[in-house]
């Protein structure tokens, strides 16, 4: 019945939409100030008549949406809008850039012991904010010795960078530190003498575990279960090294670790073992993107991105649970839920897979119409390619990102960038019934056929 009424109240905006009469534009106002060369003026009008922007006809779709990337001259830029049913005037003022601006933030050296609080915040390999520094993320409780910071970042003694806020000043003692023992449940557990900087690379057939400024002990017998060996070794600066090679390779898709106390686990995610031909015994959680007073992107009529994407999540719960499923959502209806809170839940259920489901917009001094289609954005790919299988079957571009949502480790994670609600068409598109059931069949059926190719393995 909710689902109904959602319809219901979806068609009576979209219906709203169509008829409105006045000259509507969500990104520009009337009297903007900017610095760019260019501005898209872009927006919803009467869809039965045409527009006319300062005499030149403008492309407009049936739904009445449109875009004009115009050019700004120096000064005041007048733009007299003409939709016979309603007209409109946009002044738009470009100022002068003086000079080429630049902009130093210099390192100073600090000397401190920090902690990490919270899960999973941004660690770069160099504060330059490129999405190939991106490593391997903290855990809340992770010590870490602080060398220098700027306005922004603060530099650990191995060259690590972390956002100020994701640091406490800490008395904790740091000192040396040890491996005393090594034992396996539900993970590899290592017994420390204090929590540390670690790196973790998981692969198909191994993952590996690098503890800084910490000294490694004897192994003994591994978990034969879990794995047929087990090397030590010290790298070059004298940090423990700690490779397990898997039993059955493939069969980890993730990993968690935890400190608890002085002791560090390394919780490993098992790919579930599905009923041949469906997704019985997947476990995937879906997240849709905002919600709530987070409303996300307007686009170009009334309709926000939170209800657009709470729309197609719902759909591809719905497919995949009729495949024999079990789907777990980050929010059902229009509520706010907090990013940490989203990337908890994926924590604590430990997935097969997650998906976040969003849709795209560009800046206001770009071409609004220059760009449309699916993008699917990750951080860590995982040892069965999760981000790349999907991205192929959706025939849709990947790009590595910091995003919350995908910069977890527990298991293979994907936010998809559904379409760009600052396209005329596509906007129409994804506010669309039709729109969305495409949508969501595409990343159901992408799902699908990842889960159905790792079973071959």
């Amino acid at each position: 019945m909710k689902k109904i009424f959602a319809l219901a109240g979806l068609l009576t905006t979209l219906m709203a939409v169509s008829t409105q009469a006045d000259i509507k534009m969500n990104y520009v106002k009337n009297g903007l100030v900017t610095t760019a060369a260019n501005y898209s003026l872009a927006g919803h009008c009467d869809p039965a008549y045409p527009l006319y922007i300062n005499g030149e006809k403008i492309n407009v779709t049936e739904e009445g949406f449109f875009n004009y990337y115009a050019s700004l001259k120096p000064g005041k830029n007048v733009f007299e809008f003409d939709n016979t049913s309603s007209k409109s005037t946009y002044t738009i003022t470009r100022n002068a850039v003086n000079g080429s601006a630049s902009y130093s933030d210099p390192f100073k050296a600090v000397s401190f012991i920090g902690e990490v609080n919270m899960d999973n915040p941004t660690v770069r390999s160099r504060p330059d904010e490129a999405n190939d520094d991106l490593i391997t993320p903290y855990v809340k409780g992770t010590l870490v010795r602080i060398t220098g910071e700027n306005s922004e970042y603060y530099r650990t003694v191995h060259d690590n960078y972390l956002y100020k806020s994701a640091i406490d000043k800490t008395n904790k003692i740091y000192g040396v530190n040890s491996v005393k023992s090594l034992s396996y449940n539900n993970g590899i557990v290592f017994g420390m003498d204090r929590p540390t900087e670690y790196a973790v690379l998981l692969q198909s057939d191994s993952i590996k575990v690098i503890l800084y400024d910490t000294k490694g002990i004897g192994l003994g017998n591994p978990n034969k279960d879990m794995f047929k060996n087990v090397k030590y070794e010290k790298d070059i600066e004298g940090n423990a090294v700690y490779t397990f090679y898997f039993t059955q390779p493939g069969k980890y898709i993730g990993y968690k670790p935890v400190f608890d106390n002085k002791n560090m686990t390394v919780i490993l995610n098992e790919r579930s073992e599905l009923e041949k031909g469906t997704l019985k015994g997947a476990t995937i959680v879906l997240d849709a993107g905002h919600g709530g007073e987070d409303a996300g992107t307007l686009g170009l009529g009334d309709i926000y991105e939170k209800t657009v994407t709470l729309s197609i999540t719902n759909m591809v719960k719905d497919r995949l649970e009729s495949k024999g499923a079990e789907v777990v959502l980050t929010r059902s209806d229009d509520t706010y839920v907090a990013l940490g809170t989203r990337t908890a839940k994926i924590n604590e259920v430990m997935p097969d897979v997650a998906v976040s489901i969003h849709c795209n917009s560009r800046n206001e001094w770009e071409d609004f119409g220059e760009l449309k289609g699916t993008l699917d954005l990750y951080t860590y790919d995982s040892p069965t390619a999760f981000v790349e299988n999907v991205s192929q079957t959706m025939n849709a571009p990947y790009e590595k990102n910091n995003l919350a949502l995908t910069r977890i480790s527990a298991c293979p994670a994907i936010l998809i960038e559904t379409g760009y609600m600052s396209n005329p068409e596509e906007y129409a598109y994804l506010i669309s019934e039709a729109g969305q059931k495409e949508l969501a069949l595409k990343i159901s059926q992408a799902i699908e056929k990842y889960f159905g190719d790792i079973q071959q393995w």
